[in-house]
């Protein structure tokens, strides 16, 4: 028996354990502090950079020149670059080009939710809600990451091409089709296969249309996204599947 208690560690509890002079916890202490100060830190940081981003969006409205290129004042070389076969993109706030017509899902009265909080709202609940005109341009806030810098960049949504100036079409990075053939009518470029080689497409349809109407669709190079008509918890996978924007500029 008296082997057996030679051989045998006693158990130990926690307290007994941090008493014990021999061993220093003090390290242990240090590294804990730093890491919740550099989690402070960086929270507080992220919150800093949403804050004049909205301030300067909400500076831009007030002044009437929320969709006009330059003047929100981002900082374009903080942008991931982005390429596109035989294109040279612009300096300056990108475009995206929504359809006018109310019988697409993704329009310019409700973009805004669905390409910064995932969220779809339809367009004829979005009209009944505003309380003011249409609007010509929409400024849209989108976040990614490069390196270790979580960076916000803003893009111009527009639904009237027609509107655009030359040196506007060297902006314009993405388009959301109708799948009608005359939205690309007088658009600057030779044909589909030029303008979806040099501008992303997207086009929205809900789950349970028929494949019939994705037949033109398909013949394009688009990227085909499926959303829910009721399931709006399915909106943010949805909206993910816009990878592309995570790396426009």
């Amino acid at each position: 028996m008296s082997l057996i208690y030679a051989n045998e560690t006693p158990l130990k509890d926690r307290e007994s354990l941090l008493e014990r002079k021999s061993r220093d916890f003090y390290g242990v202490l240090v590294a804990s502090t730093r890491r919740e100060e550099e989690s402070q830190r960086f929270e507080s940081q992220h919150r800093k950079d949403g804050l004049v981003a909205k301030s300067r969006l909400m500076g831009a409205d007030e002044r009437g020149i929320g969709c006009g290129g330059d003047e929100l004042g981002y900082d374009s070389a903080a942008k991931p670059k982005m390429h596109l076969k035989g294109r040279k993109i612009r300096e300056g706030v990108h475009i995206i080009l929504v359809p006018s017509a109310f019988q697409t899902l993704i329009t310019i009265y409700n973009v805004k939710e669905f390409l910064e909080d995932g969220i779809y709202i339809p367009t004829d609940v979005k009209v009944k809600k505003m309380k003011r005109p249409k609007p010509e341009c929409v400024t849209v806030q989108k976040k990614f990451s490069t390196d270790r810098n979580r960076v916000m960049t803003a893009y111009e949504v527009r639904d009237k091409p027609s509107a655009l100036k030359a040196g506007d079409w060297d902006r314009v990075v993405a388009v959301f089709v109708l799948g009608k053939e005359w939205q690309f009518k007088d658009w600057p470029f030779k044909d589909r296969v030029e303008i979806f080689n040099k501008i992303i497409g997207f086009f929205m349809r809900l789950e349970d249309d028929s494949v019939e109407s994705a037949k033109i669709v398909k013949q394009w190079n688009v990227k085909i996204i499926s959303i829910s008509k009721n399931k709006r918890h399915k909106d943010r996978a949805a909206a993910l599947e816009l990878a592309p924007f995570t790396s426009l500029s």
